[in-house]
């Protein structure tokens, strides 16, 4: 199996849109992970894109939403067990840190691998999964970003970068693939007149430059709304062993009372290729 990992973002989508129209081999299913509460320009985006799906033979687009990150940060007893998104914390010196990240293997990448288990191939928990294509939409901007899988049954394949790489450190060159930057991506929707995604993330995700937060209080204030309630939600997380009070926001002041500088652009750390791509 050929299998898109769907971020929803530019070039995942990219990805999808080239492999349905036949620009790029046809892979046999694309899988989005849904966390809850991306943003509500990404859910806009789905709609338009399963209506594009039906209308135009695309590929196969399966969206999970088995699990809820959204629900389990406000409603803690929903989770059997604590995944930590990266927020902030502050020690009594004074000193900021950020939580052990998570939340992106607990509800994207394990969420597509089970999914892949059980419903694709059909397999028993602990059956090894036939080795499997796994396309990321990493471009060549962001090369930093190509990884080695942790299990041997996947193949990480990275169409807009030429290489694909396997668990043992093995990588190869592919034969099909159309090298790519961002930029290239975005010039490809314009000449296709094809509507360009948003960015996609979760709404309360740490890791937002203060334009971002900015942006997102103006222009989308229903998903800054969500974001304030996870950041209520977290502050007191001394039941999952964190001692000093958790915040979204790296000023480690209650998000709604921050005053961001929008001239800060540069996101505060790196999610992962699963989130915005």
């Amino acid at each position: 199996m050929e299998i898109i990992s769907l971020g929803l973002g530019v070039q995942s989508t990219a990805l999808y849109l080239m492999s349905s129209m036949g620009q790029i081999p046809r892979a046999d299913y694309a899988i989005f992970a849904d966390t809850g509460k991306e943003g509500s320009g990404t859910y806009k985006y789905m709609n338009f894109l399963q209506q594009w799906q039906a209308k135009n033979n695309g590929i196969p687009l399966i969206v999970c939403q088995d699990k809820n990150l959204y629900a389990d940060l406000l409603d803690k007893e929903r989770s059997n067990r604590f995944s930590s998104i990266p927020a902030f914390t502050q020690s009594e010196n004074g000193s900021v840190g950020m939580l052990r990240r998570q939340c992106t293997a607990e509800y994207k990448i394990f969420v597509v691998d089970n999914y892949i288990r059980d419903h694709i191939y059909q397999i028993p928990k602990g059956t090894q999964r036939p080795r499997t294509g796994l396309w990321h939409g990493i471009t060549l901007d962001e090369v930093e970003r190509m990884s080695l899988p942790h299990e041997a049954w996947k193949v990480n394949t990275y169409p807009f970068l030429g290489q694909l790489s396997r668990k043992n450190g093995e990588t190869s060159p592919i034969s099909w693939s159309r090298p790519m930057s961002r930029q290239d991506v975005i010039r490809w929707y314009v000449l296709h007149e094809l509507p360009i995604p948003p960015k996609s993330s979760c709404v309360f995700c740490p890791y937002q430059s203060d334009h971002s937060w900015a942006m997102k209080k103006i222009n989308e204030p229903d998903d800054f709304a969500a974001a304030v309630k996870v950041d209520e939600a977290i502050r007191n997380s001394t039941a999952k062993g964190i001692n000093n009070p958790v915040y979204l926001h790296r000023s480690c002041r209650p998000l709604a009372q921050v005053v961001f500088d929008t001239g800060q652009k540069e996101e505060w750390g790196e999610c992962s290729g699963n989130c915005h791509v």
